[in-house]
């Protein structure tokens, strides 16, 4: 071999050039198995935390995602519970749902119902929270006063119902006839009526918990703010409405979603207190599905009446999210 400075020097660097070659191509080599070292040892001590989740999982797939696309496959078909082969019928159960009369009967009342009972609840249910919040003597024998009723169960409430707006004997008719003279108005048969006492006798029922949740939330609004509005000459209503109102939207928001989800869904209260009538003028959508299905036994059909409801359900309740986070936003 030549020995000469230029040989060497070009020997040197080509051996240079393959050392540098070799680091750089083992480099990414170790870089990927140290990321897989720390992705497992990462895994690893989370593991515990899966765990613990695993459980919830488990009974979320088996009784609310399976029933959802059970249903839907339910609702394409003639559903007949005793047969081990179903008729296919496509979308005709959804077609014959568009032109029932009475689907969209019980559409209206559960609408009227859900309008009149959230509207109640969220406004009395924030009235008085603002009136609790701060503390004085007996507040906290008012709070359990006011949530007292919702531990009671669904059927002890029809019960109570029934002796207060009964007609001839009930607790309120007895004040409007022997004590103010106005005659006697029958609550409970008068179409008009119905779903107004079934509202009231809800907000009666569950306006405790909405209460509650306000009043964490009005916890949350710092006192400094009231102040500065007082020193600005701002009285009580002008501070409720330009500091209360904007900082509890966002409770607001969980509030209504919340009870529009559980009052679309109503069933128990029409069916223990009027059983749907009289005629159709109480009967929710939840209590013609729940009489489709279990007395007319069509299931295909009433998994339809399932599904559209609660994709009315979807749609208004991410039109209500959009509406008040602007609002909450603003």
């Amino acid at each position: 071999m030549n020995n000469t400075p230029a040989c060497q020097f070009v020997y040197l660097s080509l051996e240079n050039f393959t050392m540098a070659t070799s680091t750089a191509a083992a480099a990414p080599q170790r870089a990927s198995a140290t990321d897989k070292s720390r992705r497992w040892k990462t895994l690893k001590s989370q593991l515990p935390n899966y765990l613990f989740i695993l459980p919830h999982f488990i009974l979320f797939t088996l009784f609310l995602l399976y029933p959802i696309f059970r249903g839907l496959q339910i609702s394409l078909f003639d559903w007949k519970i005793m047969l081990s082969t179903q008729r296919w019928l496509g979308m005709a159960n959804y077609q014959a749902l568009l032109k029932d009369q009475v689907f969209w009967e019980v559409l209206r009342n559960t609408v009227w119902f859900m309008i009149l009972t959230v509207v109640m609840n969220v406004f009395l249910a924030l009235v008085v929270a603002a009136a609790l919040k701060h503390r004085f003597t007996g507040s906290d024998f008012y709070r359990v006063l006011f949530y007292a009723p919702g531990i009671l169960s669904v059927s002890v409430l029809g019960i109570i119902a029934i002796r207060v707006w009964e007609p001839q004997l009930g607790i309120i008719n007895y004040y409007f006839v022997n004590i103010l003279g106005f005659p006697r108005i029958n609550w409970v048969s008068d179409p008009t009526l119905i779903i107004p006492v079934l509202s009231i006798t809800t907000v009666w029922w569950t306006f405790g918990f909405p209460m509650l949740v306000f009043v964490a939330g009005l916890h949350g609004i710092p006192e400094q703010l009231y102040e500065a509005a007082k020193i600005d000459g701002a009285g009580v209503l002008q501070g409720f409405r330009h500091i209360t109102i904007p900082l509890i939207m966002p409770t607001m928001l969980f509030v209504v979603v919340t009870q529009f989800i559980a009052h679309m869904q109503v069933f128990a209260q029409p069916y223990i207190i009027t059983g749907g009538g009289p005629g159709n003028a109480s009967r929710s959508v939840v209590q013609y599905l729940y009489e489709t299905a279990w007395k007319y036994f069509r299931y295909g059909y009433a998994s339809a009446i399932s599904v559209v409801l609660a994709l009315i359900m979807i749609v208004v309740t991410v039109i209500l999210f959009s509406l008040m986070r602007r609002r909450a936003e603003y």
